[in-house]
């Protein structure tokens, strides 16, 4: 059975002065080694384009999960890690965990993604050049999801064309939001225009931290709140903001939310958009959209599921089996790796034909293979 695993990660803040070697007007915002110490993740660096509060940072730490010293789970959380900058290790676990072809996001995500003006831009092309290097001679197995720099609008195009055109990337990733706009302004239709004629998919993959939710003190919270709260804005922004309608052939794929996730907000939606689908709406100068919400999120919409998810049988029905996507979320700490395959292989609430559509025949298809 083709198995496409649609969300894996590096430990890309073990080097990021090693990512981030910025030249010319940068130069002097290369991230810079503080300390070191018996392992990768010992590394400590200072730079001034940290996107979170020190507050933010203190609440949201949780790296002794990964550390080899506390031993979690007995050393194998650790040792999972170094898949995140050994691409030959990362191969082998991919064996086991019966993966034959996988996505990679970095870890922090946030950083080039969302960095404003030219430097944004500066540290997402270095991302993806040195991702593009990382994988090297492993491109058949291995597909970086190329960073788009959302906090500097003016050079998203060209950063697509690229990462599309010139590393071959497969898929192109989009901010769930910046400090300055929503995914729905007007200043990504050029980019949004290029992604379509690219032919390729947006991967909306979220972070934890934001506006709300980082105001909690507890990693917990913050983590349980962050990816449907920032997932939601993308989703919000996309179907309401009337970008679907511009943009009819763009494809958005939502991470870390659980398949059951869209059902809610899909019938919010469209039980709100029962009221305001009406001229006095439009007269006071709010957008409307040309279908109902759910319309789009059947057509336009990717969702990833957790092999630790019930039947599904609801999303199957009412959203389609035909939009869900496998996703191990490797090497993370709520990752079911190596289980996330054989778990869903035992799900029986799930038919054989759509758990080879879930596997990889979706995903197939998404990625124009």
């Amino acid at each position: 059975m083709l198995t496409i695993d649609t969300d894996s990660h590096l430990r890309d803040e073990y080097v990021w002065d090693e990512i981030y070697d910025l030249k010319g007007e940068f130069a002097d915002k290369k991230p810079k080694k503080i300390s070191t110490g018996k392992y990768p993740i010992d590394n400590k660096f200072e730079y001034s384009f940290f996107p979170w509060t020190k507050k933010e940072e203190k609440s949201y730490n949780h790296h002794w999960i990964y550390h080899p010293d506390d031993n979690f789970m007995d050393g194998e959380m650790a040792e999972r890690q170094i898949g995140g900058y050994d691409m030959d290790v990362r191969l082998k676990h991919n064996d086991i965990a019966q993966v034959q072809y996988q996505m990679i996001f970095p870890t922090n995500i946030t950083a080039p993604a969302t960095a404003p003006g030219p430097l944004g831009a500066a540290l997402a092309r270095c991302y993806n050049d040195w991702v593009k290097k990382l994988v090297a001679g492993k491109e058949d197995r291995l597909w970086p999801v190329g960073i788009m720099p959302a906090g500097h609008p003016e050079a998203m195009a060209a950063e697509a064309e690229y990462c599309v055109n010139v590393l071959g990337f497969k898929a192109l990733h989009m901010a769930c939001f910046t400090e300055e706009h929503t995914v729905d302004d007007e200043c990504y239709h050029n980019f949004y225009a290029t992604v379509e004629k690219l032919g390729v998919p947006l991967f909306a993959h979220p972070n934890s931290r934001g506006p709300s939710q980082s105001k909690f003190s507890t990693f917990t919270q913050i983590h349980a709140l962050g990816r449907p709260f920032n997932s939601c804005m993308v989703l919000m922004g996309m179907v309401l903001g009337g970008i679907f309608d511009k943009f009819p052939k763009l494809q958005v794929v939502f991470f870390e939310c659980t398949a059951e996730w869209p059902l809610y907000w899909m019938h919010r939606m469209d039980d709100d958009h029962k009221f305001t689908d009406r001229p006095i709406f439009r007269d006071h100068g709010m957008g409307q959209i040309e279908h109902l919400p759910s319309y789009y999120m059947k057509k336009n919409c990717w969702y990833s599921c957790e092999s630790d998810e019930g039947p599904m049988t609801q999303t199957i029905e009412e959203i389609g089996a035909d939009r869900i996507l496998f996703a191990s979320d490797y090497p993370h700490f709520d990752s079911e790796y190596p289980n996330t395959v054989p778990d869903i292989m035992a799900n029986t609430g799930i038919s054989d034909k759509h758990k080879e559509m879930i596997f990889g025949k979706n995903a197939e298809v998404l990625l124009n293979l």
